[in-house]
Parts: structure tokens; sequence; C-alpha cells
């Protein structure tokens, strides 16, 4: 836990029942209780796989809806998160980079058949915000020597920031309130945090 993921969290419970976030795509309104719901189990699921303190998890959705309850579980783990914005490309798996992976559901279908069982492992887990979500885990990967100097990379925009210097930017009252692209700093992140912080409902696009 830090100060960012306490104070969000708080304000979920706060507005258990209330419309918070929506999805544009599917005129979706997502209330504390489900994004609550979905931190639990994306923590739980992470944790269950050993994936933890000072390891790093690439995120690469195109379902921006997802996107900040990973951010939640992940940081509350004491994880990097690697932001990248998805592309129509079939990626790379990066096991040697990443104890665990997110892409879209049809580069996972893709990728999937081509991954070797012993070494990683493909998790699915029924989210509100995405129902048909899936990531991979390296089974064998190592625990770092010493804790990453950085809690976001933002490889887009080669930006690498802590929690607490996302929660000064929040804190900044001239910061953007709505959120425009979830892959950069200053429209996708730190309005996105301020909104569930402040709260403020607010609505996600599709990425990529």
């Amino acid at each position: 836990m830090s100060d960012l993921t306490d104070q969000v969290t708080v304000q979920l419970r706060k507005n258990y029942t209330q419309p918070l976030m929506k999805n544009n795509a599917q005129g979706i309104w997502y209330t504390g209780a489900d994004l609550l719901e979905d931190l639990a189990l994306c923590r739980t699921s992470l944790q269950q796989q050993t994936v933890g303190t000072g390891q790093n998890i690439l995120i690469s959705l195109n379902n921006a809806t997802a996107i900040p309850v990973l951010l939640l579980a992940s940081w509350q783990l004491g994880l990097t998160v690697t932001l990248l914005p998805p592309t129509s490309d079939l990626p790379t798996l990066a096991p040697q980079a990443y104890a665990a992976m997110v892409y879209p559901p049809n580069q996972t279908q893709r990728l999937a058949p081509n991954v070797d069982p012993q070494q990683i492992s493909l998790l699915t887990l029924l989210l509100n915000t995405a129902p048909d979500f899936a990531y991979f885990v390296h089974d064998r990967a190592p625990q770092p020597a010493t804790m990453p100097p950085a809690d976001l990379l933002l490889p887009a925009s080669n930006l690498a920031t802590s929690q607490a210097e996302l929660l000064a930017a929040i804190q900044d009252p001239t910061h953007a309130t709505t959120v425009t692209d979830i892959y950069d700093l200053d429209t996708g992140i730190v309005p996105l945090l301020a909104n569930l912080i402040t709260p403020t409902p607010f609505s996600l696009a599709s990425a990529g």
C-alpha cells in the first residue's frame, strides 16, 4: 500500500454504490464496488503467482477501463508498471523483462499457443471492467536484487515516475481533468488518478 493507493481505495469504499467510471464504447458505468472487486481479483491473482515487490508488469491494453484496477493492484504489490500503447502488430513476449504481461485479448489468443508452458502461464479473470481478461505470467521470473527507482514507466513518452510524484501532480490545481490518452502522463494517468481521488465521475475511451 501507499498514500496514493490508500487514497483511491478509501474513495472507492466511500462511493461503493456510486457510478465513478464509464466505458464509452459500451455505455457502461462502474461503481466503487465494481472497481474494488476487480482490484481484489487482480491483486489476489498476481499474489498467487508470486508476482510481487520490485518486479515488472507490462500493460498494453485497448480496453482502457481495465487499466485503473491493474495499476492499483500492481502498485499495492510493489510492482513497477510499464504502460505501452497497443499496436496492430503482434507483440513479442519478453519474460526476461517482465514478470507479468497484459495484452489485448486478440493478441493474447494468438500468442498463447506459442508459449512454453514450463516457463509462462496464461491466467484468466472475469473482471467487471474486462469479462475477457487474461494475462501471461513468467513462472521463473527472477526476484530483483534492488528496488526499481520508478513505479510507472511510459515508453511512448520516455518518462519514468514514482507514486509520490504522481500524487504531487494530482494535487496541482492546473492538471487536466479529462482523460484523453490513458498512455500519456498529463492527459491520461494524472487526470485518471485525480478523478478517482476527488472523486469525480469520468469516462474512458478505447486505446490503440
